[in-house]
């Protein structure tokens, strides 16, 4: 095997592996046959932080100084040697690119393919002599993982143990593509998951998907691990982004790739513009939610009244019930159990779907799980108000208003549910 009619050795130890890179216009750059590696950066924001915390080194390949793909880098692979040649030769590129930048702080982000990891043993030691050798702690460099490549789950434990025992960061790359899943994230235990663009792409122009992100974040979250949202482009994905709590942002709304590092000191500004954005939006949202849900907590605020005055739940809702998004109220026990069926408009406002029969007839079920009546319990005699949910009871996103109050010699919680349309 022969690359530039140089002759590779059997072993690929650090020192080998630096005779292909060499300095060429201020930077390092490496050599695979004819063609010319070099790095570029894009930076890894934290939106708490509001600036940059991390950077992602990435591929730039030259033939004849003209840029082509990393695909057509990877195509000229031909065996298992050459794919740890060539990992190991990024790596060593990507590396002494990022030092020669006077960074001491932030974190690097390096691609690496788990299998190559495993395989490369057999061509000697490299990744913990390369940090030791150019003197990067471990813990400066997050090793991000393509998981959905690797279908044997003992070759990716054992990649990413190596990583772990060296000290470094492990991040799970383009996580909701593909066969990915969260089983996987439980045995791996990454220490950052970065959402795959198809995810935010999704939320963007899909209602539904937006409003599961934030779950799926904070369920990243209760696995134990930072969440990071990659390929942001416009700001509507930025705001999703915000929205969802993810901790990290990193695409081309808020900087491109570059050689230099300091190039991402002008995403700094998108950053705080998009602060500020965001704030302004969450203030309007809000105003705009109680001003909505004025008129039913007033009336919720009589239903309360008369209830508490006639002890007969049906004349109590009557005017609850007349406005145009209300749904339906019912009573529940201090256990949570619905006491009697649901009371409903006179006009129902929704078609109800036969399908759904079972759920239809609501009486003696128990919504003690529920948070409307959890909230209720811890603050007898408030008025309280869920956010909006899917109900079992209609199969319509819904708000409900609920209160616990002491009647006839037992705590009760009254409910209304309201239809809570996008």
């Amino acid at each position: 095997m022969k690359l530039n009619a140089i002759e590779l050795p059997a072993k690929f130890p650090l020192e080998k592996i630096e005779k292909f890179a060499g300095e060429e216009n201020g930077s390092v750059s490496g050599r695979f046959g004819q063609i010319r590696i070099r790095s570029a950066f894009q930076p890894i924001y934290s939106l708490a932080h509001r600036r940059p915390v991390g950077f992602e080194a990435l591929l730039r390949p030259y033939a004849e100084e003209r840029l082509v793909s990393p695909l057509t880098l990877f195509d000229r692979v031909r065996d298992d040697a050459e794919s740890v040649f060539l990992d190991r030769l990024c790596r060593l590129v990507h590396l002494r690119n990022f030092l020669s930048q006077g960074d001491e702080t932030n974190w690097l982000f390096l691609n690496i393919n788990p299998k190559v990891t495993v395989i490369g043993r057999r061509y000697g030691a490299f990744f913990a002599d390369l940090l030791d050798g150019y003197g990067i702690p471990p813990h400066r460099v997050v090793v991000e993982i393509l998981e959905s490549q690797i279908q044997d789950e003992a070759l990716l434990s054992e990649a990413v143990n190596y990583y772990k025992e060296l000290g470094c960061l492990i991040a799970i790359d383009d996580f909701g593509s593909g066969e990915s899943n969260f089983d996987r994230l439980w045995r791996i235990g990454p220490h950052i998951v970065k959402l795959d663009r198809s995810i935010i792409a999704q939320a963007a122009g899909n209602i539904k998907v937006r409003r599961v992100v934030p779950n799926l974040v904070k369920l990243i979250h209760e696995t134990g691990s930072l969440a990071l949202m990659e390929g942001v482009e416009k700001e509507e994905e930025a705001m999703i982004s915000m929205n969802s709590g993810a901790d990290f942002v990193q695409g081309y709304y808020f900087a491109k790739p570059s050689e230099r590092i300091s190039e991402a000191s002008r995403g700094i500004c998108a950053v705080l513009s998009l602060c500020d954005k965001f704030r302004q939006a969450a203030e309007q949202e809000s105003d705009q939610y109680r001003s909505e849900l004025h008129p039913y907590m007033a009336a919720f605020a009589r239903l309360v009244d008369r209830f508490r005055a006639s002890g007969d739940m049906k004349p109590a809702c009557a005017d609850f019930l007349s406005l145009p998004k209300a749904e339906r109220c019912f009573i529940l026990d201090d256990e949570g159990r619905q006491m009697g069926s649901s009371h409903l408009p006179a006009l129902t406002r929704c078609a109800e779907d036969p399908r759904f029969m079972p759920l239809r007839d609501a009486s003696n079920a128990v919504w003690l799980r529920r948070h409307y009546f959890r909230r209720a319990m811890e603050k007898v005699g408030e008025i309280q108000t869920s956010r909006p949910y899917l109900s079992i009871a209609s199969g319509n996103m819904c708000v409900t208003l609920s209160i616990a109050i002491d009647f006839g010699g037992s705590r009760t919680v009254l409910c209304g549910d309201i239809l809570w349309d996008d």
